[in-house]
């Protein structure tokens, strides 16, 4: 007998059981999905409305407004900027941030902040529309659709092994199962949304396919006509049931009205999953009593019996990755010597160095050398990444760890520097004021997170491939090539020390710095 209550019991026993991973999952697959993490909504008073309308109307708009009332019109939604983003008007994740929260979409918001910082709203608007529809969709169907299976495979495990991880989020990837997953995914949507113009047909054919994540999930191998039918069957009688199942949930959903989303995040979600992953295995085991053609293909049988705390047995069944669980495949762990270390901190600095100078060109047109010295070389990149490099090495087997040191070291370098270069040339060579989460202008979180993203990169795939070529390069040959550039840039250095690089496009004066203005404000 299909039992509400003791299936919403069993689903939140084995939400409970592993709520970490549960809740961290539920998180992930809300944010990837592109649903709504935390609804923040200010309604503006008709003044106000008024007020804005009075000033925009003498303006022509532009291409991110006519984008904006675009996606607006399909949210039906219109949303006042967040207070702590109204100010954020200049890097990259501000522009994002403010567009994101205009428009109402993530992909769209993005698109406008591009559009903005590379091309000066000089793309057509329609032109973004497009091709936020086509990467929608395309997202839609590889992504979005893929990992609901994923997520079913999550709730599948974790009713019946306590240890399970959040990475089974993309065990469809993981198994070269992508394409498979996403065009059976596609037509089941599809076949719904047929169904739905006849309003009838679309209610009844929801629950019809509504255990083709689940039984994809556990057997990822079988034909799409075959996932599709077998959904089919095995919903039969059982089509009410799961309608009035999902009708006994309703005082969470106003809840989480209530709560801002927060109790959908951190309980209702994680806990109607855990329940949908009980209703399917009863279902599956009532379906299989009844000898329901190709259900016999549902034979992942480590999925049934008692609680077990540990984690499910992928290399025993048929889900066993035909990839490496290693995802990388780089020896990050290397040892490098002291002219390894030297000829890195010259790459990463000519590189950061070029980086810089066509970031510039690309958003202003203006070629101009960046910098504090005259050589064609940042050495705050090299610095970084070195000290990345060297200093973080204890926790390269973390990489979120590693991560978040990251950035902390890259700030403390950056905002150490921006005191140093203010304090004895009274000139900045960058100000984040007006950035998302900047602090006194020196360094901001975009620049922290491109900053430790780099170490990333350095640290477990370009310093690798340069170790493994330079092991190629005799050592007297890497001794010369380490003495020339220190004393290039060492002689750089010195110079730049009277005269460094200044002017239009690198350089701000400053006639008293922000350390000492803070000095004197304290005095006074």
């Amino acid at each position: 007998m299909f039992s509400r209550k003791k299936l919403k019991k069993l689903g939140k026993e084995a939400f409970y059981r592993n709520w970490k991973s549960c809740i961290i999952i539920c998180f992930i697959f809300t944010v990837l999905v592109g649903g709504t993490v935390i609804t923040l909504h200010k309604e503006l008073n008709s003044s106000n409305k008024n007020e804005v309308v009075d000033v925009n109307s003498s303006q022509a708009d532009t291409n991110s407004d006519i984008v904006n009332e675009f996606v607006n019109g399909l949210n039906n939604d219109e949303n006042e900027v967040p207070g702590f983003l109204q100010n954020t008007t200049k890097g990259v994740i501000g522009p994002i941030a403010n567009n994101v929260s205009k428009s109402g979409s993530f992909l769209f918001g993005i698109l406008n902040a591009i559009n903005q910082a590379l091309f000066k709203d000089r793309i057509w608007a329609s032109v973004i529309i497009i091709i936020g529809a086509i990467v929608s969709l395309f997202y839609w169907i590889f992504v979005s659709k893929v990992i609901e299976v994923g997520n079913a495979r999550f709730f599948l495990e974790n009713r019946k092994y306590t240890k399970t991880k959040a990475n089974k989020l993309l065990l469809p990837y993981r198994l070269g199962k992508t394409r498979h997953t996403a065009y059976t995914m596609f037509l089941k949507n599809l076949y719904t949304i047929l169904w739905s113009f006849t309003i009838i047909g679309g209610f009844i054919k929801y629950y019809s396919y509504c255990l083709v994540p689940y039984i994809l999930a556990e057997n990822p191998n079988m034909k799409t006509k075959d996932v599709i039918k077998l959904s089919r069957d095995m919903m039969n009688g059982y089509k009410w049931e799961m309608f009035k199942l999902d009708l006994s949930f309703i005082g969470y959903y106003i809840l989480g009205i209530i709560t801002f989303n927060i109790s959908n995040l951190v309980f209702t979600t994680p806990y109607i999953n855990a329940t949908k992953a009980e209703s399917y295995m009863f279902i599956r085991d009532i379906s299989k009593t009844k000898g329901i053609k190709n259900v016999e293909l549902l034979k992942d049988i480590n999925l049934e019996g008692e609680i077990v705390f540990e984690e499910y047995p992928i290399y025993e069944y048929m889900l066993k990755s035909s990839k490496q669980e290693h995802w990388s495949k780089f020896n990050y762990n290397r040892k490098y010597s002291i002219t390894d270390i030297i000829l890195i901190f010259f790459i990463v600095a000519i590189f950061g160095y070029i980086f810089e100078v066509l970031l510039h060109l690309f958003q202003y047109g203006e070629l101009v050398k960046r910098g504090t010295l005259q050589g064609p070389w940042l050495p705050i990149w090299g610095a970084g990444g070195v000290a990345m490099l060297v200093l973080l090495k204890p926790v390269r087997k973390n990489p979120f760890v590693y991560f978040v040191l990251a950035m902390l070291v890259s700030g403390i370098i950056e905002y150490s520097t921006s005191v140093y270069l203010e304090l004895v040339h009274h000139m900045s060579w960058w100000d984040y004021q007006g950035y998302f989460l900047n602090i006194n202008g020196r360094v901001c979180l975009e620049g922290l997170l491109l900053f430790a993203t780099g170490g990333i990169l350095i640290t477990y795939i370009v310093a690798p491939l340069i170790g493994k070529f330079l092991d190629k390069v005799e050592k007297k040959i890497k001794i010369i090539a380490c003495i020339i550039l220190v004393s290039l840039i060492a002689f750089d250095f010195y110079y730049s020390s009277k005269y460094p690089n200044t002017g239009e496009g690198v350089t701000n004066e400053i006639t008293e710095s922000k350390l000492e203005e803070y000095i004197n404000s304290k005095r006074n």
